[in-house]
């Protein structure tokens, strides 16, 4: 028998990784154009040689290796945190497990594990897939055009610093426009470099949270914050458990098997959704209601609640602003500047019934105590009822409580029967909804992120926020809303730098000795911002991006307001509501973005192409993978994989461990880790404006800026150095070190553990807003200090308001909650796009991987219902065109049951040149958003880094289909 001789090492960089190389450029491959001879590369280690005798042989090996690392996928913005255990042999990843070491709170509780998916079993052969990036690359032909030279690292960098340095000279460093996106790692050195950098050199950067459609508006609105969320085990304690806009079978894989477990013990689960979607098919009831009218479903049940008295009086005293009263003259809240001369504007009233008159609510924001507790003592506070008032002026005011102002426009406008006609869900169905979540003793909604992709958004929040207080559920075991949530870590501070003067640190201290309230920390938010460039997406594209002509359309105005989007964006900005970064007699210089793919992600990537590309002088890519934006840049950095460098995933509450990921392997090819390639960056720039002679330019505010100065800052004077080899780990240690509330203390600990238990809590931070303890020997739940410690919520009326008297809400009646249709209402083109994360990748990284495309269609693909596609003569596989006035786009059509008439669906993060033409899915998306969103000035409701900002609505574009020509 012949033996065949096999190195394992040749066979997969020489075939595998080579093939990746060279598939890299022959997206374009006539224009490739080979750099200047390059030195030889250093011998590597020969690799031992295996006989093979047989495939059995070779089976064998393959469970063979040489060490297990843990590791994870630090920037796939899959918002989970799963620990792998990556196999290596020869230097190379070689495949990945799921490292099933959590343990349960209690014994009555199920167990985490597994945790994973197929992205994250698969990843070994995403880092080794076509679309690799190895060497630095420059644009020697048109944008997009797909020409590139391989140039060196010293080569590109001295390149980009200089069109930086220019654009610095030129516009100011505002104009230069940093975008991470929303998959930054979160907690490591990948994050740390991006905002060092973007810190150094005072780089405008891009706040995408609400930009994606992520930023739950509702709940900002109600609460004051928007992370909601606990352990996904507490899921199994619920009773009744909703999932209304959310698909957590295709989006939440690691936690779906808590939602059946707790059918196994008895909860009931409801879904409320238009079309039979995965999740849909395992529900006890699926409440099959029309696209974008879930608000008027919320507020019929709570309509049904409050009439059938069903509604746990003794938690809406306490937990929500119904006692608060409102004058009916100006629908403002009663203030104690309207009864005395003095009085503070933030002191809110309730009837007190033992004294027969208005007094200062305890807890609001001008309760005067500084502690602002719920605590009422001797109070007694009404919770209906109308009552006088002598106002400071001598003039006498009817004011009538919230509760009854709800009760009013429920009574009036959201009966089962007058809900059913707009929803098309039976009246009775709505009342046995609201009965049987009245009656369950534990229940909650899991609302995740689908719902803020609508233009409405807000309402539909606020509508289900208003069930779990009804019921009085928010803030207990298994129950309330739940959205997402981070855990924070207080050692996290040492990834930005100094943020703090010493006088800015010793104010902070001194709120610390009296104990930080919701209110302080509100209040360090607002200054974080109000210190760095940040600027939200959706207000970037407006002012400077192009989209202004779309967006002020006539026909993407909302008709329930009394003023166009051109008329509100003027008096957010000239109020400073919302920030403008460059101002806007400025126009940006240069973009670089790295971990996103704006191109793919923003709506109607069409107009960013052709009215902000042409504004840049440069655009840098800084990523592991070649993407559709990467293909339109002028320069391409590219870094590490996952396993390749040290990391923190960001560190969801839905497993109460800190994952963390070791280095694997070594990068491929040239690539370097981004906390390395960015300081790069910071020193290049320093370098070069010295060789220049560049002096201080306009910085943040027109500040001065030493350029020269920006390695410095972006190390610390010299405390970290980017480019040794385990200075990430040196970073590690600041970050762990300064966390008291996880148990590991150095950099290397956590990297040897994988999973690093949760054993406390942290400061509530931008990302941590749960206010609740954590118990190591109990499920974790959201807003638990609210309800059990009678905290004060971080809102003007220091509670659950649903009550907004902001004069924008009140002009455009939304200062109760209320359904309203979209704008899009009235087109004429018959059918509404919808979709979803997909369940085959994590946005576009995963998007082209063969080995998941053999498990789908293998190309972009639409689902459109039976009914709408006998219409149009149009068959299961059929090429299909779908397009409004705007734009149009081109893909595979899968005829499906499951999908509503009325709706096509369009899973998202398909790449567009993976479309004809390159025309993605997003084209002839218009995402109006609303006006309401640009509001501030009013305690929870302002912008602040990270959230509060617009969020544009990708969901429901109107679209016809046809077969394509």
């Amino acid at each position: 028998m012949q033996f065949m001789q096999l190195t394992r090492r040749h066979f997969i960089m020489g075939s595998a990784a080579t093939v990746a190389g060279l598939a890299l450029y022959s997206l374009r491959p006539r224009h490739y154009v080979p750099a200047a001879p390059r030195p030889a590369d250093p011998p590597t280690v020969p690799a031992k040689k295996v006989k093979y005798n047989d495939y059995s042989d070779i089976w064998r090996e393959k469970w063979k290796w040489d060490r297990v690392v843990k590791g994870t996928h630090t920037r796939a913005n899959c918002i989970a945190a799963c620990s792998w255990d990556v196999y290596v042999r020869d230097g190379i990843a070689w495949r990945e497990e799921q490292n099933a070491i959590y343990e349960p709170h209690r014994p009555d509780i199920p167990d985490f594990n597994p945790r994973g998916c197929q992205k994250g079993a698969c990843y070994t052969t995403l880092q080794l897939s076509e679309a690799r990036l190895k060497y630095p690359l420059k644009r020697i032909g048109k944008r997009g055009e797909g020409k590139w030279k391989r140039i060196t690292w010293d080569e590109a960098l001295t390149e980009i610093a200089d069109k930086l340095i220019d654009a610095a000279v030129a516009e100011g460093t505002e104009s230069i426009i940093f975008d991470d996106g929303t998959t930054n790692s979160g907690y490591g050195p990948e994050t740390s470099g991006d905002w060092r950098f973007a810190d150094a050199i005072q780089a405008t950067k891009i706040d995408s949270w609400a930009g994606v459609s992520d930023m739950p508006m509702g709940a900002v609105q109600t609460w004051g914050m928007y992370n909601c969320e606990g352990t996904s085990d507490d899921w199994f304690r619920s009773d009744y458990i909703v999932i209304w806009v959310g698909n957590p079978i295709y989006t939440r894989i690691p936690e779906a098997h808590f939602l059946h477990e707790a059918r196994y013990r008895g909860a009931k689960l409801v879904v409320i959704a238009p079309d039979l979607n995965p999740s849909t098919v395992h529900a006890d009831t699926w409440i099959n209601i029309k696209p974008e009218t879930d608000a008027a479903l919320g507020l019929a049940a709570a309509q049904v609640m409050i009439s059938e008295n069903l509604y746990k009086q003794d938690y809406v005293l306490e937990q929500t602003d119904f006692p608060f009263l409102v004058r009916k003259d100006n629908q403002r809240f009663l203030r104690a500047s309207d009864l005395v001369e003095g009085g503070a504007d933030n002191a809110l009233h309730v009837w007190d019934e033992a004294r027969n008159q208005a007094v200062i609510a305890p807890g609001c924001e001008g309760d005067g105590n500084g502690g602002r507790s719920l605590k009422m003592g001797g109070i007694k506070p009404a919770l209906s009822g109308t009552f006088s008032v002598k106002l400071v002026s001598g003039e006498t005011v009817e004011v009538q409580t919230v509760f009854d102002m709800i009760k009013a426009r429920l009574d009036s406008e959201y009966t089962p029967e007058q809900a059913a006609r707009v929803t098309g869900v039976h009246a009775n169905v709505i009342r046995t909804f609201a009965r049987e979540m009245a009656a369950a003793p534990n229940a909650m909604i899991y609302m995740s992120w689908g719902a803020c992709k609508h233009y409405h958004s807000d309402l539909y929040q606020r509508a289900m926020i208003l069930l779990m207080n009804l019921t009085g559920n928010q803030g207990k075991a298994g129950s309330g809303v739940r959205i997402a949530a981070w855990w924070g870590m207080d050692g996290l501070d040492a990834m930005a730098g100094d943020m703090f003067s010493p006088m800015e640190k010793l104010q902070l201290a001194k709120k610390a000795i009296r104990g930080l309230t919701p209110r302080d920390y509100e209040e360090i938010f607002v200054h974080i911002s109000a210190k760095n460039p940040n600027m939200p997406m959706i207000p970037f594209l407006y002012i400077h991006g192009g989209y202004k002509e779309m967006w002020d359309q006539p026909h993407l105005q909302d008709p329930q307001l009394p003023r166009g989007m051109a008329e509100y964006m003027r008096e957010s900005l000239d109020k400073g509501w919302i920030p403008c970064h460059p101002p806007e007699d400025r126009s940006p210089k240069a973009y670089i973005f790295t971990g996103c793919n704006p191109l793919r992600r923003w709506p109607s990537p069409q107009i960013a192409k052709k009215v902000l590309w042409p504004k840049f002088d440069v655009v840098v890519s800084v990523n592991f993978r070649m993407s559709t934006s990467t293909m339109f840049a002028d320069y391409v950095l590219p870094v590490a994989a996952y396993y390749e460098k040290y990391g923190i995933k960001y560190g969801q509450t839905y497993v109460p461990y800190i994952i963390t990921s070791d280095k694997a392997t070594e990068p491929l090819g040239e690539s370097k880790s981004d906390w390395e390639a960015f300081g790069l960056l910071s020193k290049y720039i320093a370098e070069r404006a010295r060789e220049r002679n560049i002096g201080p330019v306009r910085g943040f505010r027109d500040q001065p800026l030493d350029l020269t100065k920006a390695y410095e800052r972006h190390t610390d004077n010299g405390l970290y150095d980017p480019t040794h080899p385990e200075d990430p780990v040196k970073m590690l240690d600041a970050v762990f070190a300064g966390s008291p509330s996880v148990s590991a203390r150095t950099g290397r600990e956590a990297l040897a553990m994988g999973a690093v238990p949760v054993i406390g809590s942290a400061r509530p931070s931008l990302i941590y807003q749960n206010y609740s303890d954590y118990d190591p020997k109990d499920t974790h739940w959201p807003h638990r200090d609210f309800v059990e410690k009678k905290v004060a919520w971080p809102t003007l009326t220091g509670r659950q308001q649903f009550y907004l008297d902001h004069p924008w809400f009140i002009e455009g009646n939304e200062n109760l909650p209320v359904h309203k249709p979209a704008p899009h209402v009235g087109s004429k083109f018959p059918l509404r796009m919808y979709g979803g994360h997909n369940r085959w990748s994590i946005h576009a990284i995963w998007r082209d991987v063969k080995m998941l495309l053999r498990l789908q269609r293998g190309q972009p693909a639409a689902w459109l219902s039976p009914q709408e596609a006998g219409k149009r003569g149009i068959e299961d596989g059929d090429m299909i065109r779908v397009y409004n006035h705007h734009s149009e786009f081109e893909c595979m059509v899968k005829v499906s049951a499951i999908t509503a008439p009325g709706e096509i669906i369009v899973y998202h993060a398909w790449e567009p040149y993976q479309h004809k033409d390159w025309k993605g899915q997003q084209e002839p998306v218009e995402a109006p958003w609303k006006a309401l969103h640009l509001a501030g000035g009013y305690h929870q409701i302002h912008y602040r880094v990270f959230y509060g900002a617009p969020s544009h609505s990708p969901r429901g574009a109107p679209v016809e289909v046809e077969k394509a020509k």
